[in-house]
């Protein structure tokens, strides 16, 4: 598990118009710490956006938090059609947020 900030999350299920097939879908958007700079002469500062994959109801399962808010992510690598991707397999907020209005 990895301490992330979650600053958006979406999530969509259905039936494809074109493949009449089902789907279900979810990812997390959250802040990522910039690295330090390689050298001294070097800027990094502050933090940038990074999406996850997630299955859908761990969406629904967070859906009532207002982001952002910190959450425990479980995160791994899993391979898709011979590329390496990243896919969250569980989310634990760490504080209680206020609902959205």
């Amino acid at each position: 598990m990895s301490k992330m900030q979650i600053v958006g999350f979406e999530g969509s299920s259905g039936v494809g118009k074109t493949s009449g097939k089902a789907y279900a879908m979810g990812q997390i958007h959250t802040l990522a710490t910039l690295a330090e700079p390689f050298s001294e002469n070097g800027i990094s500062k502050g933090q940038m956006g990074t999406t996850y994959r997630c299955p859908l109801p761990l969406v629904e399962k967070i859906k009532h938090l207002q982001p952002p808010f910190a959450a425990d992510v479980d995160v791994r690598p899993v391979m898709r059609f011979g590329k390496r991707e990243d896919e969250v397999f569980d989310i634990l907020p760490l504080s209680t947020a206020k609902a959205a209005a």
